[in-house]
């Protein structure tokens, strides 16, 4: 499943795909950014009809 999100870094769009991610824990996962190639931490939506998706951080 390929997911979108936006860099917390670079604030650019993102397509997160399943093995490209580490699980920290329940609710954090990590990445490398495609475009500014930081080491980025993702929160996790935990409740809700999005849950277990990355939250959009408006």
């Amino acid at each position: 499943m390929t997911k979108v999100r936006s860099c917390p870094r670079c604030f650019q769009l993102m397509w997160v795909k399943d093995d490209e991610v580490e699980v920290l824990d329940e609710t954090t996962i990590r990445m490398t950014c495609p475009h500014c190639h930081e080491l980025v931490r993702l929160k996790l939506v935990s409740q809700g009809s999005n849950a277990t998706g990355p939250k959009m951080g408006h």
